[in-house]
């Protein structure tokens, strides 16, 4: 799903690159003179060996994100890279995917991260390609957080513009040096010159696409959804009903028809403490991606989710700092009629115990609800049971979500 960042370039920009065709503002790394746009093609000229990226808030920490990348030369000494920066946080703190020319012309793909202030390289694939100058290629640059691994997934493969997008992935690799909740949500176009004498060679970015196959979050935290780095067969299938999903959406009116037919849902809440003098704790969200009722009545419940006709995935998802008395808790849906009658499943608390790799609580839990009433909705629920009525509990993050699986049914 096309999810709030895409740029065509069509305008003139003497100095920076303005604004983007979704409606943000760039900012911009280094001195604006160094930055222009012209109608198609956003253009970076490095007059200094160090990095030279525009970049906008995405408000979610995934990224899929394809352009069309270009250099207006070949290095005559070491290299050039232009591609993507992603998951800024600071201007210390970030990941970038790139398409690296050398001397002669030979591309490799690479990531490099910025850590503290310091740029060092993740991994660098040779591709077997040799670069022509100006000559387009497609760029295509995929990061998740992988749960599994604990650790930021990085993909990304290149082809010449008019050609086929291949199949599978160039360049694969894994870091987690920023660690979850580091990263942050800003992406863009980038370009870094490590020639002898910088500024004689532009990199150009066109046609500029992000996508993401979860909802927005609040910036700084991570959705624990399913795991798109984890190469599980079906993968390929969940991302392309995504998808097909998002293109029949997009004749939509947001306002009104978004209510009863987009397929999925999310409220969020995160950073916060719990004091559940009752033992039993329902959240509160305060950040709504999507939450709806029907066609006409657009309402928002913050503990609920109001669900239309159709047969949902629901999805309670639970992140607490650790506390150190030895507790346990339940998470548990509630809401129908559906399949199963509210599941319940318990949750360690304690950082201590065993295989919760110091992190304090984490737990999931999924659920089958429908509704077959169009003039009514469906609540559901969340509601968490703490076995230690007299501690205070930090939540790192907590999210209720559905999916309208019955959109794919024949």
């Amino acid at each position: 799903m096309i999810t709030g960042y895409n740029d065509n370039f069509n305008r003139t920009v003497a100095s920076g690159f303005g604004t983007a065709t979704s409606g943000q503002v760039y900012s911009l790394q280094g001195t604006a003179s160094q930055y222009s746009v012209t109608p198609g093609t956003a253009n970076i000229l490095p007059t200094a060996t160090a990095e030279r990226y525009g970049w906008v808030d995405r408000q979610t920490t995934d990224i899929d994100i394809t352009g069309q990348v270009s250099l207006t030369g070949i290095p005559a000494s070491n290299l050039m890279t232009v591609g993507f920066i992603f998951k800024r946080a600071d201007v210390n703190n970030y990941y970038n995917a790139t398409m690296l020319v050398a001397t002669g012309g030979a591309i490799s793909l690479r990531f490099s991260k910025g850590v503290g202030g310091g740029l060092s390289t993740v991994a660098t694939v040779a591709t077997g390609l040799t670069y022509v100058a100006n000559v387009v290629y497609n760029l295509r640059v995929v990061s998740f957080w992988s749960n599994a691994l604990q650790a930021h997934v990085l993909r990304s493969k290149l082809w010449v513009v008019g050609g086929t997008e291949p199949g599978g992935w160039m360049a694969t690799a894994t870091d987690a040096t920023l660690t979850q909740y580091v990263a942050g949500n800003q992406a863009g176009p980038f370009a870094r010159d490590e020639q002898a004498s910088p500024g004689t060679i532009t990199a150009k970015i066109q046609n500029v696409v992000a996508k993401t196959y979860g909802l927005a979050i609040p910036a700084g935290t991570d959705p624990m959804c399913a795991d798109p780095s984890v190469a599980y067969p079906q993968q390929t299938v969940i991302q392309s009903l995504a998808v097909g999903a998002d293109a029949a959406m997009t004749t939509l009116d947001p306002r009104i028809s978004l209510a009863g037919l987009f397929p999925r849902v999310r409220v969020s809440a995160s950073n916060f403490t719990v004091s559940p003098t009752t033992g039993s704790y329902n959240p509160v969200y305060n950040t709504t991606e999507f939450n709806i009722g029907t066609s006409t009545n657009l309402g928002y419940v913050p503990t609920s989710l109001l669900l239309p006709t159709g047969i949902w995935m629901v999805q309670f998802e639970f992140e607490m700092q650790g506390v150190l008395s030895l507790t346990d808790g339940q998470l548990q849906i509630t809401g129908g009629p559906g399949f199963g009658g509210g599941p319940r499943i318990n949750m360690r608390i304690n950082a201590t115990n065993a295989n919760d790799n110091g992190r304090g609580g984490s737990g999931r839990v999924s659920y089958l609800c429908y509704s077959t009433d169009p003039a009514s909705t469906v609540t559901v629920t969340s509601n968490v049971v703490f076995s230690n009525t007299l501690a205070t509990y930090t939540v790192k993050y907590a999210a209720l979500s559905a999916f309208k699986i019955s959109d794919y049914f024949a």
